[in-house]
């Protein structure tokens, strides 16, 4: 990791600077999953979509996150994050592998209410994912460790329980 800075303190301290700190934003696809689309009685589309979050939806693994303002019935999902490693734009299918820096664990969190209420008016969902701390994510693993991403085995604990795989 690159050098964020130094810290003078009794003695030289040297901070590094997280992973995701020059991240500017997160994209997600939605709907992805039929079984969760059916779950949340959700039509299933003929294609996944796309939505974002904020940089500043992003959290470290263990920092401790604020609900939604108003949240009254907030949900999470484990994802499985790629991580883009150098500049990507209009990037052939072929070549995509080639951008993956690495893949971290990282947790949709989501108001339902504020969800439910947006898709009711047409409107976007941005208030329902991305508030301030609404995408922990985990350290990130680099992509030359991870022989095969689509065979990981990720498990997620919540307040010391495991949560449903």
């Amino acid at each position: 990791p690159a050098l964020a800075g130094i810290a003078l303190t009794s003695s030289l301290r040297v901070r590094r600077m997280a992973w995701w700190s020059r991240t500017r934003v997160v994209y997600a696809i939605g709907r992805n999953y039929v079984a969760h689309a059916h779950e949340l009685n959700n039509p299933v589309p003929k294609a996944p979509f796309w939505f974002i979050k904020p940089a500043s939806s992003i959290i470290g693994s263990g920092t401790p996150h604020q609900l939604a303002p108003g949240a009254t019935d907030t949900h999470h999902e484990l994802e499985l994050g790629v991580v883009i490693g150098r500049r990507a734009t209009r990037v052939k299918a072929a070549d995509a592998m080639a951008h993956v820096g690495g893949y971290c664990l990282a947790l949709d969190m989501t108001d339902r209410g504020a969800q439910d209420a947006a898709k009711k008016a047409g409107k976007p969902w941005a208030a329902a994912k991305g508030w301030d701390t609404s995408c922990p994510v985990s350290e990130m693993v680099p992509a030359a460790a991870v022989a095969d991403p689509s065979s990981l085995d990720m498990w997620l604990r919540v307040n010391g329980e495991a949560a449903p795989r």
